[in-house]
């Protein structure tokens, strides 16, 4: 959509979405860097007081994490968690993602524990996971499984171990 369009934003993060997904099969920094710049954008045009700018915080974070992941620079990942903290501030209790920010805010601030060990952040990340299971009603329970898995890329004919850590939410 062309710049003035209301809904600009969605479509930016739609292509951010893509470009993502990319980074991701090809390992390729320049797809998240402007996969980034793309979020930012967004995250702009939803100024304070927006009824999605929650959303905009929360995937320029996991754009942040993903890349504090690919290059290991503390500051994306400090900023990550600035930025999901502030999602949450805007998802308050009863909000129907609040659930989601409070597991974006723990896992987060647990790639943070792995890295320097603090047990201030163990703490935090208890009280999080604490509250999103007070926060995820009864009748869905919320499975953790951690899974690995190799994928090979037929393009550069190398391949890539991957563990996921999936916190999921049953339907039924």
């Amino acid at each position: 959509r062309p710049p003035g369009n209301y809904n600009r934003s969605a479509s930016l993060n739609n292509l951010d979405f893509s470009l993502r997904d990319r980074f991701e099969q090809r390992c390729v920094l320049s797809d998240l860097g402007e996969a980034m710049e793309l979020h930012w954008a967004a995250l702009l045009l939803r100024p304070s007081g927006h009824f999605d700018r929650s959303d905009s915080l929360d995937n320029f974070s996991i754009s942040l994490r993903d890349r504090f992941k690919y290059r290991g620079v503390l500051s994306d990942l400090e900023e990550a968690i600035k930025l999901h903290c502030a999602a949450l501030h805007l998802r308050p209790p009863g909000h129907s993602d609040r659930s989601a920010s409070l597991n974006s805010v723990a896992a987060s601030i647990k790639s943070r524990l792995e890295q320097w060990g603090v047990l201030s952040d163990l703490d935090e990340v208890i009280e999080l996971e604490q509250a999103f299971t007070k926060h995820t009603p009864t009748n869905r329970p919320v499975l953790t499984v951690q899974t690995s898995s190799t994928k090979k890329n037929s393009k550069v004919g190398r391949s890539t171990s991957y563990k996921h850590q999936y916190s999921l939410v049953c339907c039924h």
